[in-house]
């Protein structure tokens, strides 16, 4: 038999690629958090890591195995969540993932201190994954706001719609005196596009065929895209460096239209079925802490 905690110890620093900070979480000394994963290692007969003067990292015995006790892990605290819900108790480390911290900002944040009033026995830790979020590699309780990708990727996790708006396209007064209004999408051909480095191309502009097109399917066109960036699109398309896509309820798009610095562009061609998601795992027993999380803030949506 393995011992829980020796594979938490593991798990732990194979998340934080450090010895250091995975003692951190647990009040442990490195070389204690070490010793664990040496035992282990040992009784495995390989090695789970590649160890430098710099950084470690998995190998791929390590990433397998990691799997596994991931499986393991969550059978533990399925049984853990089981006890508490019987004894109507709501406890534990809740940990939560968004790719964009304005995400947490508009529909986290100011009902915290509310929460923590509700449940002060559920931790709560917060973390900003800008790239493409992979669930095997960077396992979370819950993944708040992400799109549908999450989803196609991992149809084993349970989903809730979070919120459902039109994908604008938008650029600055600068860019189009520059290049021109487009009134079809057949007027993109010599435009740019500031886009995101992990969409698939990674130079796409989002924009439906059809005018005033209903449909749930996306289109978009390729474009030259002399930026690519996770964060930020809408700050420089303010600077008159390309077209942006973005959700027309976002606050700072809201904010630079009310100043008029950017304008929409191609209305009539906007996708009107983008929507964002809450996701977590599937589990015959679930989580009360996650129950009592996405009802809690679904409760505020009207606030946001």
């Amino acid at each position: 038999m393995f011992k829980t905690e020796t594979l938490i110890a593991f798990a732990l620093v194979a998340k934080h690629r450090s010895f250091t900070l995975a003692a951190n979480t647990q009040g442990q000394t490195p070389m204690a958090m070490s010793k664990q994963v040496s035992q282990l290692e040992k009784r495995l007969g390989e090695p789970l890591f590649e160890r430098s003067t710099r950084k470690i990292r998995l190998t791929q015995f390590g990433q397998e195995f990691l799997q596994r006790v991931h499986a393991i892990l969550a059978q533990h605290d399925a049984i853990e969540h089981w006890l508490e819900s019987r004894q109507g108790e709501f406890s534990g480390t809740l940990n939560i993932v968004t790719q964009s911290s304005q995400t947490y900002d508009e529909t986290v944040f100011p009902w915290l201190a509310e929460f923590h009033q509700c449940y002060p026995n559920i931790e709560l830790v917060f973390e900003v994954q800008e790239s493409i979020i992979d669930i095997d590699k960077n396992p979370y309780d819950i993944y708040w706001g992400i799109d549908e990708y999450l989803g196609m990727q991992h149809p084993s996790l349970k989903r809730r719609s979070l919120w459902k708006a039109q994908l604008g396209i938008f650029a600055s007064p600068k860019y189009l005196a520059k290049f021109g209004t487009p009134l079809t999408p057949d007027d993109l051909k010599d435009h740019r596009v500031i886009s995101h480095p992990h969409s698939d191309p990674s130079n796409i502009l989002i924009v439906n065929k059809t005018a005033n097109s209903q449909q749930h399917e996306m289109e978009f066109v390729t474009l030259n895209a002399p930026m690519k960036t996770v964060s930020g699109q809408s700050k420089f398309a303010v600077l008159g460096l390309g077209l942006i896509n973005a959700l027309v309820d976002n606050n700072d798009i809201k904010a630079y239209l009310a100043n008029h610095q950017l304008l929409p562009v191609l209305e009539e061609y906007w996708f009107s079925s983008a929507e964002i998601y809450i996701y977590y795992h599937q589990v015959k027993l679930e989580q009360p802490k996650v129950r009592a999380f996405i009802d809690f803030f679904l409760s505020k949506r009207k606030y946001w």
